[in-house]
């Protein structure tokens, strides 16, 4: 197409004429009416989505509140099963629950009431104990609660004693001692200011109305103005639109206003919590929308005229711009596209603009591409570094891990075979230690000293041997366990002197007690051997004299910790260091340091069980034990003891076995023993007899059943755990109980991994005699339960 000539005036003004500025403005107006159509119906639509919106809000802070509310209530059910869990009220001691119940009402501020199946108040923590105001019967503060222990949530109330708004919580319990009757009721009844308080926490807009309506109706919590309408019914829309699990409607408040009102229920109490929006709150939205429709009008308006203007001005020279462009395309330079609104002009100088640059499209697209490698190249390259890295990385975890899987699987089979060593020793050490015992009694006072000093050498070999047993059986993690709170500090202080005397004055003691050191739970008299163990360790490894510190402290192992291993779970500890300026160890030593029997000591200076003693009751107590230490550096080595919460019962330390020998008397009543080894069951008679006992023997289950049958005078079961035939000690206790309940039944085995022990811990119903035992310890243990026993 051929360009007009610049010198013909004709055409340079019919380019920029009037018809083009005339067009401009019909084509402003059109444009102008569909945009303010389209802004319109978009403003209606805002306007219904922003309904729809605070709708799902509200109903989103209805179901918020609902999870608060059980939130609340999940608490309060913790407290009473707590409270139904309590060990005075199982036991049927009322003035100890009653004590319970009164601490839980100043800490929590919740009330405890136990009444019997007849509705009598046994225990009211808001009246003393043994009030005459007990006497009285008051109504339940809920149905009758569900059988089973599940909890029932009561509605609205008002408490007797203060005329205060209260709500209860209700569960049935099952009868206690000393109070014959089908069932126990405990409730936990507390003032509905507690749900008040949650509403309070919620974050909401100052001009929504959030209540909290009962079962029955009644308002039990409201965000405003609580006082005047908490214990009121409901509205009747609200009551009849909230029959479900959660929706909404459109009503009016307790005070009239009109709403859009969304309900969600409680999964614990059924409550009903509605959420009120004022009716402005949805009319505003819409009443934005016009305004802003408006303004958009005028604005479009204002605007189509302004550009109408604009380009009537700009577009008389696109013709005089575009011949430039050509001039300029022709001496190489950039090409500019001209500014003109017309299709035609704008053809043409598009096509300049092409041509210009196309050789500057391909450069740079060059340019690009070239960028574009270099750093794709270095991206692989750190791919492949970071990937190298991680395989690296998982490499040397995994060897950590199987080097740590052997060394725990070594020390299993290790634990197994020194149990079951020990096993066999206890039996043995029974009958030697026993019949050495009986050796001397009947000896007296003859003149013989040889013999005399000939048994006692027996004798003291014999225990050497039992407490290198239990050494085995607590590396092995079979020795039976008290554990109960323990104030390490407290024990570490009171071992001071006694560490002092047995390392002498060339080792100095040093003890660091942490303040606001955790209770542990562990057997204090196994830790503190493990503490007089490693102290002794200590010593032997400074010949010379040295430091030995002793560190307490609190530890929180959550997994990447150095001293961690997998074989411990992550949670708080209370850690014990014993450090010293020895000699130190080389790795390899570290390596097996807590295996059984190994040991640098000289022959005859170690059996090589004290560490491994320590490392066995650090485990079984569900703890862990860690050694650090380096040629000429010390050693230090840390016990980790699980952390006593205030939520832990510790279990008290069973009643040690009396030492002297108990006085010979006789009881005439007769004793069941049931060992299956020969030698261990004709001693065990033979004590017994001699204390006064009429005794029956058996070597197996199925025999002693039958004695048990045929002698009903038989008043004491002593009987060991492991037996061979088809029935064990344990399973022969609970057959024979079946037949003769609340006989008296004694255990006694050298293998404590069985029946009656679980987790290193005795059974709660069990009484306990270990191998091996003394003619003395077993003579007084009999002869106690006979006198407690009544008498058949």
């Amino acid at each position: 197409m051929q360009p007009p000539a610049p010198d013909n005036p004709q055409v340079v003004a019919g380019g920029s004429g009037r018809p083009v500025r005339r067009h401009l403005a019909l084509f402003a107006g059109a444009m102008a009416l569909p945009i303010l159509a389209f802004v319109a119906t978009l403003l209606w639509r805002f306007a219904a989505t922003e309904r729809a919106r605070l709708e799902a809000e509200a109903l989103d802070a209805a179901r918020g509140v609902a999870v608060a509310v059980d939130r609340e209530l999940t608490g309060l059910a913790a407290t009473l099963n707590l409270l139904t869990l309590s060990v005075p009220l199982r036991a049927g001691d009322l003035v100890a629950f009653h004590r319970h119940a009164g601490d839980i009402q100043e800490r929590l501020g919740v009330t405890a009431v136990l009444r019997d199946g007849a509705g009598r108040r046994l225990v009211d923590a808001r009246l003393p104990f043994g009030a005459p105001q007990l006497q009285t019967t008051l109504p339940p503060p809920t149905p009758e609660p569900q059988r089973g222990g599940r909890a029932t949530v009561s509605g609205v109330f008002i408490g007797a004693p203060a005329g205060q708004a209260l709500f209860a919580m209700e569960v049935q319990i099952e009868p206690i001692p000393g109070h014959d009757t089908l069932f126990l009721s405990l409730s936990l009844s507390l003032p509905v200011t507690r749900i008040r308080a949650v509403l309070a926490t919620e974050r909401m807009p100052a001009d929504w109305t959030v209540a909290v309506v009962d079962e029955a109706g009644i308002i039990l919590a409201r965000s405003s103005r609580h006082e005047e309408f908490v214990g009121q019914p409901a509205t009747r829309d609200l009551r009849e639109n909230t029959t479900g699990r959660e929706g909404s409607w459109r009503g009016t408040t307790a005070t009239g206003e009109p709403v859009l009102a969304t309900y969600a229920r409680s999964e614990i109490a059924g409550w009903r919590i509605a959420v009120g929006l004022p009716e402005q709150a949805l009319t505003e939205p819409l009443r934005r929308s016009l305004l802003l429709l408006v303004a958009v009008g005028v604005l479009l308006a204002a605007l189509s005229l302004l550009l109408a203007l604009l380009f009537g001005r700009r577009i008389a020279a696109p013709l005089q711009a575009l011949a430039e462009q050509a001039a300029a395309l022709g001496r190489g330079d950039a090409v500019r596209r001209p500014p003109t609104g017309i299709a035609e002009v704008a053809q043409i100088g598009a096509a300049l603009v092409t041509a210009s640059l196309a050789l500057r499209t391909r450069e740079e697209e060059l340019r690009r591409l070239n960028e574009a490698l270099e750093l794709r190249v270095l991206e692989r390259t750190a791919d492949l570094a970071e990937t190298n890295a991680r395989l690296i990385a998982a490499a040397t975890g995994r060897e950590r891990a199987e080097a740590q899987l052997r060394q725990a699987q070594k020390m299993e089979v290790v634990g197994r075979l020194t149990g079951g060593v020990a096993h066999d020793f206890n039996n043995l050490l029974t009958v030697v230690i026993g019949n050495l015992t009986l050796a001397l009694r009947r000896l007296g006072n003859a003149d013989d000293d040889r013999v005399r000093r000939g048994i006692e050498g027996a004798m003291e070999g014999a225990h050497r041997a039992a407490a290198l047993t239990q050494r085995l059986l607590a590396f092995s993690r079979q020795q039976p366990l008290a554990p109960e709170a323990v104030d390490v500090n407290r024990l570490v202080g009171g071992m001071s002197d006694l560490l002092r005397r047995t390392l002498g004055e060339d080792v100095a003691v040093e003890t660091l007690l942490a303040a606001g050191l955790w209770w542990a739970h562990a057997d204090p008299n196994q830790l503190e051997s493990s503490l007089l163990n490693l102290a002794v360790n200590a010593r032997d490894a400074m010949p010379g004299g040295g430091r030995l510190t002793i560190e307490t402290a609190n530890a929180d192992l959550d997994g990447a910790d150095d001293e961690a291993r997998e074989d411990v779970p992550a949670g708080e500890y209370v850690a014990i260091r014993v450090a010293d300026t020895g000699t130190g160890m080389p790795p390899e030593v570290v390596g097996r340091a807590f295996e059984p029997f190994f040991t640098t000591k000289p022959v005859g200076k170690g059996t090589g069980l004290g560490l491994s003693q320590v490392y066995g009751f650090a485990k079984q107590s569900g703890g862990h034990a860690a050694i650090c230490s380096a040629p000429g550096e010390g050693t230090a080595v840390t016990l980790y003891l699980p952390r006593l919460r205030q939520a832990e019962a510790a279990r008290p330390a069973p009643a040690a076995t009396p030492a002297a020998e108990a006085p010979r008397r006789g009881c005439g009543r007769t004793v069941l023993v049931v060992e299956d080894d020969a030698m261990v069951r004709d001693f065990a008679v033979t004590v017994l007899e001699e204390g006064g006992c009429r005794v029956l023997a058996a070597a197996d289950g199925p025999t002693a059943l039958a004695l048990v049958d045929a002698h009903p005078e038989v008043a004491l079961l002593f009987t060991d755990v492991v037996l061979t035939g088809p029935l064990n000690g344990r399973q022969l206790a609970t057959a024979v109980l079946g037949r003769r309940p609340g006989l008296p039944v004694l255990f006694t085995t050298g293998y404590t991994r069985d029946a009656i022990i679980h987790d290193g811990r005795l059974d709660e119903d069990v009484t306990f005699l270990g191998k091996p035992y003394t003619a003395a310890s077993l003579l007084a243990r009999a002869l106690a339960m006979l006198e407690a026993a009544p008498s058949r």
